[in-house]
């Protein structure tokens, strides 16, 4: 019985989780031009991608992700290649991926994004050719 309770609180517990995301604010490095929201599911699902930039609010979901094996990606995020979490035993992956998200007129904006845990990362290419490099707002 005392078994069969527990299993039942997990449960309950792991679907109120289901359907909980976490919301990070992201700005752009240099530069007031953009932002972005990355509404990202706590346990199971697909990120969610909110750009405003000149004007217009691009949103759409994240591309599917792949470990960044090499280090590459997260150097080019501008991660410092010396990063590590001074109390985690274990360094959590930095997953890449990239998306077309999508204005309500139809034009379209290409991003790359990085996640490391709950850390999410974007460069989106401006119609103009340039990026836009944004990082989670620091409280």
């Amino acid at each position: 019985m005392r078994i069969a309770s527990i299993a039942l609180a997990l449960a309950a517990a792991t679907g109120g989780l289901s359907g909980c995301t976490q919301t990070s604010l992201l700005k752009p490095v240099s530069g007031n031009a953009a932002s972005a929201t990355v509404e990202s599911p706590i346990l199971a699902g697909v990120a969610r991608i909110a750009v405003t930039l000149d004007g217009k609010t691009y949103a759409g979901v994240a591309g599917e992700a792949r470990k960044d094996t090499t280090g590459e990606q997260a150097l080019r995020f501008g991660w410092d290649p010396a990063h590590k979490h001074p109390h985690i035993k274990q360094e959590m992956d930095f997953l890449f991926g990239s998306t077309i998200l999508t204005a309500p007129d139809g034009t379209q904006l290409a991003c790359d994004h990085l996640r490391h845990g709950d850390d999410w990362r974007l460069r989106c290419k401006r119609p103009d050719s340039k990026e836009v490099v944004m990082r989670r707002v620091r409280e």
